[in-house]
C-alpha cells in the first residue's frame, strides 16, 4: 500500500497560501509558444511570440528585450532557443517566400543583435526546430522539411556552425532512405549528437537513431531500433549515467503503451522494450527526467476508458531502466469528473522529484503541484494549488521546458487568461516560484 506523507511549502512571496510569481508580458500569442533557457550564471532567458508576429528575447529578471525579426515578416512560425554563456541563439521559420530557415545571435548577452543568418532556403522547412550549442561555438539545428527528396515528403535535415553562427554548413537530410518522418528529437553532448526518429520503411516504420561524434561533420549509420505502429509522438531521450534511453508513445495489439530503448556503449548497440504496465492506457503526454543516482521517472496523462477524464501519473525505475514499478496516479482528489493533464517533472538532490499539472477540479485551469523526498515511494498528502484555486484559467506548454529549478528555487512558466474567454481569448506569461520547506516527513 502507497504511503504518503504532508510537506508544507515555504513561498518566496507573501501569500501565505500560494507561491510567488509575476507577469513577464501581457502581449502574447499563445499559438506561438514560449520557450526557456537558463544561462551559467543562474538567469532565466525566454522567446516568444507576441500578437503581432514579433518574435522576443528576454531575461526575466528584468533584462531587456530585443526583437529578432524586426523588419521581416511577423508571423508565427517555430522557433528554436539555446543560451551559451553570454551568446543568445534564435531559429526561426518564414513560411512567405520559400518557407525560409533563419538564424540571428546575441553575442553580448541580449543587448544587441547581429545581422540574421540564412540557413535553409530549399528544404521548406516547417515550425519543428531543435536547436542545441556548446562553449567551443559549435551550434546544431536539426529542423523538419517538407521538400520532396526521393518517395518521401517529409524528412530531417540538420545544419552545424562551428564559428558560434557566422556561417553554418550545408545542411543535410538525415533520414534519407525513410519516409515521412516527424518530430525532430535531437540532443547533444559536447560534440556528440543524437537524433531520433519515427521513420517510415518498406510499409513499415521505425523509431530509429543516429550519431555524430565530431560535431556533426559526419553520421554513423541509421540504427532502427524498434519497429513502432507508426507516427510515434512525445519521443523522450535521456542520458542517465552512462545509459543513453529513449521513450516514446507507441500502439502493440492495438493498445497505447510506451515503448523504451537503452543503449550503454553511446548508441553503437541497442535494447528495446514495452514497458508492459502501460499497456492499455490513453496516454496523452509524456516527460522523463532522472537523478544522478540511477533513477528515472516517467511522468504522463491518461485514462483507461472513454469516459474516463485524465489523471496525472509517475512511473519510476530505482536501476536505470532495468526494473520499473507500476504506474502510480499522483492526484490526490477524490472525484472522477474532472481532468488533469501534461505534467511537468524534475528531480533534485536527496530524492527529491517535483511535479507540476494543469487541473481541472475547479472547472478553471489550475497548476497543481506534488512532491516525493524519497524518490517517488512516498508523496505528500495533498496535490498543493500555486495560484489561488478557481479564480484564474492557467495553464503551461506541455512540450517546453518550463519547469526549472535553481538552487533551491523552482520555477514554473505558465499563460494565464485574461479573462473566461479561453478559445480566443488574450493571455498573460508569468512566472511562479516557489521553495520547498527543510526538514523530512512529517
Amino acid at each position: 500500500m502507497i504511503k504518503i506523507f504532508s510537506m508544507v511549502l515555504l513561498f518566496v512571496m507573501a501569500s501565505p497560501l500560494w507561491a510567488g510569481e509575476r507577469i513577464l508580458t501581457t502581449d502574447f500569442d499563445r499559438f506561438g509558444g514560449i520557450h526557456t533557457k537558463v544561462d551559467d550564471k543562474g538567469n532565466i532567458w525566454t522567446a516568444f511570440y507576441d500578437s503581432k508576429g514579433d518574435i522576443h528575447i528576454r531575461e526575466v529578471s528584468g533584462g531587456g528585450d530585443l526583437v529578432v525579426n524586426e523588419g521581416r515578416e511577423r508571423a508565427p512560425g517555430g522557433i528554436g532557443f539555446d543560451v551559451q554563456g553570454n551568446n543568445i541563439y534564435v531559429v526561426w521559420r518564414e513560411k512567405i517566400g520559400g518557407k525560409k530557415l533563419w538564424l540571428r545571435a546575441s553575442y553580448d548577452g541580449g543587448k544587441t543583435l547581429n545581422e540574421p543568418v540564412l540557413l535553409d532556403d530549399r528544404n521548406a522547412s516547417l515550425p519543428s526546430i531543435k536547436i542545441s550549442s556548446n562553449a567551443k561555438g559549435d551550434i546544431f539545428v536539426l529542423y523538419l522539411g517538407e521538400a520532396i527528396a526521393g518517395d518521401s515528403k517529409y524528412n530531417l535535415y540538420f545544419t552545424a556552425s562551428h564559428d558560434f553562427g557566422k556561417t553554418f554548413s550545408e545542411s543535410q537530410n538525415l533520414t534519407r532512405g525513410y519516409q515521412n518522418s516527424i518530430y525532430p528529437v535531437f540532443f547533444a553532448e559536447g560534440e556528440r549528437g543524437y537524433m531520433f526518429s519515427d521513420s517510415g520503411k518498406d510499409g513499415k516504420r521505425f523509431m530509429i537513431f543516429r550519431r555524430s561524434g565530431d560535431g556533426g561533420r559526419t553520421w554513423g549509420e541509421p540504427v532502427e531500433l524498434r519497429e513502432t505502429a507508426g507516427a510515434a509522438v512525445f519521443i523522450e531521450p535521456i542520458r542517465a549515467g552512462k545509459r543513453l534511453h529513449v521513450f516514446w508513445l507507441d500502439r502493440v495489439n492495438d493498445e497505447q503503451c510506451v515503448g523504451a530503448a537503452f543503449s550503454d556503449d553511446d548508441g553503437q548497440t541497442w535494447k528495446s522494450r514495452i514497458l508492459d504496465d502501460t499497456r492499455g492506457l490513453d496516454i496523452g503526454l509524456l516527460r522523463v527526467t532522472n537523478d544522478s543516482e540511477g533513477h528515472v521517472y516517467l511522468a504522463f496523462s491518461a485514462k483507461r476508458e472513454d469516459k474516463e477524464k485524465r489523471k496525472v501519473f509517475v512511473m519510476s525505475s530505482g536501476d536505470n531502466g532495468d526494473t520499473w514499478e507500476k504506474p502510480l496516479m499522483l492526484r490526490q482528489y477524490p472525484f472522477l469528473k474532472t481532468q488533469a493533464m501534461n505534467p511537468h517533472i524534475i528531480t533534485a538532490e536527496k530524492g527529491v522529484v517535483v511535479v507540476v499539472w494543469v487541473d481541472y477540479r475547479n472547472i478553471r485551469s489550475n497548476l497543481y503541484m506534488q512532491v516525493s523526498k524519497d524518490y517517488g515511494k512516498t508523496w505528500q498528502e495533498k496535490d498543493i494549488p500555486l495560484e489561488e484555486p478557481g479564480r484564474f484559467n492557467t495553464a503551461h506548454y506541455p512540450l517546453t521546458e518550463s519547469l526549472l529549478r535553481i538552487g533551491d528555487t523552482y520555477y514554473e512558466l505558465a499563460y494565464r487568461f485574461k479573462d473566461d474567454r479561453i478559445s480566443a481569448g488574450e493571455v498573460d506569461i508569468i512566472l511562479i516560484d516557489f521553495k520547498l520547506q527543510k526538514g523530512g516527513v512529517q
